[in-house]
Protein backbone atom coordinates (compact mmCIF):
# COMPACT_ATOMS: atom_id res chain seq x y z
CA UNK A 1 0.00 0.00 0.00
CA UNK A 2 1.93 3.51 -0.57
CA UNK A 3 0.29 5.35 1.93
CA UNK A 4 1.30 8.37 0.93
CA UNK A 5 0.03 8.52 -2.11
CA UNK A 6 -3.32 7.79 -0.95
CA UNK A 7 -2.71 10.44 2.01
CA UNK A 8 -1.96 13.36 -1.03
CA UNK A 9 -4.72 12.13 -3.10
CA UNK A 10 -7.27 12.46 -0.16
CA UNK A 11 -6.11 16.21 0.89
CA UNK A 12 -6.35 17.22 -2.60
CA UNK A 13 -10.16 15.62 -3.48
CA UNK A 14 -11.34 16.75 0.17
CA UNK A 15 -11.34 20.84 -0.72
CA UNK A 16 -11.62 21.39 3.22
CA UNK A 17 -9.56 20.28 6.32
CA UNK A 18 -8.95 17.13 7.57
CA UNK A 19 -8.92 15.99 11.12
CA UNK A 20 -6.13 13.56 11.30
CA UNK A 21 -7.58 11.49 13.57
CA UNK A 22 -10.01 10.20 10.84
CA UNK A 23 -7.12 9.40 8.72
CA UNK A 24 -5.87 7.24 11.52
CA UNK A 25 -9.04 5.55 11.71
CA UNK A 26 -9.53 4.79 7.77
CA UNK A 27 -6.23 3.48 7.71
CA UNK A 28 -6.14 1.56 10.91
CA UNK A 29 -3.14 3.59 11.11
CA UNK A 30 -1.54 5.11 14.94
CA UNK A 31 -1.39 8.53 14.80
CA UNK A 32 2.83 8.90 15.01
CA UNK A 33 2.72 7.10 11.63
CA UNK A 34 0.09 9.06 9.64
CA UNK A 35 1.76 12.60 10.82
CA UNK A 36 5.39 11.17 9.96
CA UNK A 37 3.69 10.83 6.55
CA UNK A 38 1.76 14.02 6.53
CA UNK A 39 5.14 15.84 7.44
CA UNK A 40 6.80 14.34 4.41
CA UNK A 41 3.86 15.10 2.45
CA UNK A 42 4.83 18.89 3.93
CA UNK A 43 8.20 18.70 3.46
CA UNK A 44 8.31 17.54 -0.15
CA UNK A 45 5.44 20.27 -1.21
CA UNK A 46 7.17 23.34 0.40
CA UNK A 47 8.62 24.27 -3.22
CA UNK A 48 5.40 23.55 -4.92
CA UNK A 49 2.43 25.45 -5.50
CA UNK A 50 0.75 23.59 -2.65
CA UNK A 51 1.75 23.25 0.48
CA UNK A 52 0.71 21.36 3.68
CA UNK A 53 -0.47 23.24 6.73
CA UNK A 54 -1.03 21.06 9.49
CA UNK A 55 -2.62 22.96 12.43
CA UNK A 56 -3.03 20.37 15.46
CA UNK A 57 -5.58 17.91 14.40
CA UNK A 58 -6.27 19.73 11.33
CA UNK A 59 -4.85 19.34 8.19
CA UNK A 60 -5.32 20.87 4.84
CA UNK A 61 -3.87 22.27 1.49
CA UNK A 62 -2.76 26.11 0.79
CA UNK A 63 -1.64 27.60 -1.98
CA UNK A 64 2.22 28.74 -1.94
CA UNK A 65 2.52 31.93 -0.16
CA UNK A 66 4.71 32.98 -3.16
CA UNK A 67 2.66 32.90 -5.69
CA UNK A 68 -0.28 34.91 -3.84
CA UNK A 69 -0.23 37.83 -5.68
CA UNK A 70 -0.45 36.10 -8.99
CA UNK A 71 -3.48 33.88 -7.71
CA UNK A 72 -4.86 36.89 -6.37
CA UNK A 73 -4.72 38.76 -10.08
CA UNK A 74 -5.93 35.46 -12.01
CA UNK A 75 -9.27 35.15 -10.33
CA UNK A 76 -10.20 38.89 -10.13
CA UNK A 77 -10.26 39.32 -6.01
CA UNK A 78 -8.68 42.29 -4.55
CA UNK A 79 -5.63 43.26 -5.36
CA UNK A 80 -4.80 44.25 -1.52
CA UNK A 81 -6.26 42.38 1.49
CA UNK A 82 -8.69 44.03 3.86
CA UNK A 83 -6.65 46.42 6.24
CA UNK A 84 -5.89 44.99 10.28
CA UNK A 85 -6.57 47.49 13.18
CA UNK A 86 -3.28 48.69 14.57
CA UNK A 87 -3.50 46.72 17.38
CA UNK A 88 -3.19 43.65 15.39
CA UNK A 89 -0.74 44.92 13.49
CA UNK A 90 1.35 46.03 16.76
CA UNK A 91 0.44 41.59 18.09
CA UNK A 92 1.43 40.02 14.65
CA UNK A 93 4.85 42.10 15.04
CA UNK A 94 5.10 41.43 18.43
CA UNK A 95 4.91 37.18 17.32
CA UNK A 96 6.74 37.18 14.09
CA UNK A 97 9.72 39.30 15.93
CA UNK A 98 9.73 36.72 19.17
CA UNK A 99 7.66 33.59 18.40
CA UNK A 100 7.24 31.19 19.74
CA UNK A 101 5.45 33.89 22.32
CA UNK A 102 2.39 33.12 24.91
CA UNK A 103 -0.43 35.53 25.02
CA UNK A 104 0.84 36.97 28.16
CA UNK A 105 4.15 38.13 27.33
CA UNK A 106 2.37 40.01 23.86
CA UNK A 107 -0.14 41.67 26.36
CA UNK A 108 3.35 42.23 28.86
CA UNK A 109 4.51 44.04 26.11
CA UNK A 110 1.90 45.84 24.65
CA UNK A 111 0.37 46.66 27.97
CA UNK A 112 -3.36 45.72 27.33
CA UNK A 113 -5.40 42.54 26.85
CA UNK A 114 -4.75 41.01 23.71
CA UNK A 115 -7.42 38.35 23.80
CA UNK A 116 -9.95 39.62 21.26
CA UNK A 117 -6.63 40.49 18.90
CA UNK A 118 -5.79 37.25 19.14
CA UNK A 119 -8.61 35.29 18.37
CA UNK A 120 -9.17 38.09 15.48
CA UNK A 121 -5.60 36.90 14.25
CA UNK A 122 -6.37 32.97 14.48
CA UNK A 123 -9.70 33.16 12.54
CA UNK A 124 -8.02 35.21 9.84
CA UNK A 125 -5.32 32.19 10.46
CA UNK A 126 -2.55 34.74 10.31
CA UNK A 127 -1.33 33.77 13.49
CA UNK A 128 -1.73 29.61 15.31
CA UNK A 129 -0.79 27.82 18.27
CA UNK A 130 2.61 25.99 17.73
CA UNK A 131 2.88 24.53 21.21
CA UNK A 132 2.66 24.94 24.67
CA UNK A 133 5.10 26.43 27.09
CA UNK A 134 6.18 24.33 29.83
CA UNK A 135 5.31 27.04 32.58
CA UNK A 136 2.96 27.15 34.92
CA UNK A 137 -0.56 26.86 33.43
CA UNK A 138 0.89 25.45 30.18
CA UNK A 139 0.40 28.39 27.91
CA UNK A 140 -0.45 27.77 24.47
CA UNK A 141 2.37 29.45 22.26
CA UNK A 142 1.72 31.20 19.18
CA UNK A 143 3.92 31.69 15.26
CA UNK A 144 2.83 33.66 12.49
CA UNK A 145 1.73 31.20 9.72
CA UNK A 146 2.29 31.00 5.66
CA UNK A 147 -0.78 33.17 5.34
CA UNK A 148 1.25 35.88 7.22
CA UNK A 149 4.19 35.92 4.77
CA UNK A 150 1.34 35.99 1.76
CA UNK A 151 -0.56 38.83 3.48
CA UNK A 152 3.21 40.65 3.47
CA UNK A 153 4.07 39.18 0.06
CA UNK A 154 7.34 38.00 1.79
CA UNK A 155 8.83 34.55 2.31
CA UNK A 156 9.67 34.30 5.51
CA UNK A 157 10.85 36.12 8.77
CA UNK A 158 13.79 37.26 7.48
CA UNK A 159 12.47 39.49 4.99
CA UNK A 160 10.78 41.72 7.97
CA UNK A 161 12.44 44.91 7.87
CA UNK A 162 15.88 45.28 9.98
CA UNK A 163 15.15 41.68 10.80
CA UNK A 164 18.58 41.23 12.64
CA UNK A 165 18.50 44.32 14.10
CA UNK A 166 15.54 43.73 16.25
CA UNK A 167 16.62 39.65 16.73
CA UNK A 168 19.99 41.01 18.18
CA UNK A 169 17.92 43.73 20.68
CA UNK A 170 15.77 41.31 21.65
CA UNK A 171 18.57 38.54 22.58
CA UNK A 172 20.08 41.25 24.62
CA UNK A 173 16.36 42.10 26.23
CA UNK A 174 16.67 38.36 27.12
CA UNK A 175 19.95 38.30 28.63
CA UNK A 176 18.72 40.78 30.80
CA UNK A 177 16.09 38.99 32.30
Amino acid sequence: MNLKLYLESILLLSGDELKISELCKFFRKDQQEITKILNEIKDERKNSGINVEIEGENIYLITNPASGEIVHKFFNQESKPKKLSGAALETLSIIAYRQPVTKSEIEGIRGVSAEGVIQNLEDKKLIRVCGKKDSVGRPNLYEVTDRFFSYLKINSIEELPNYDEVKRHIERENEDK
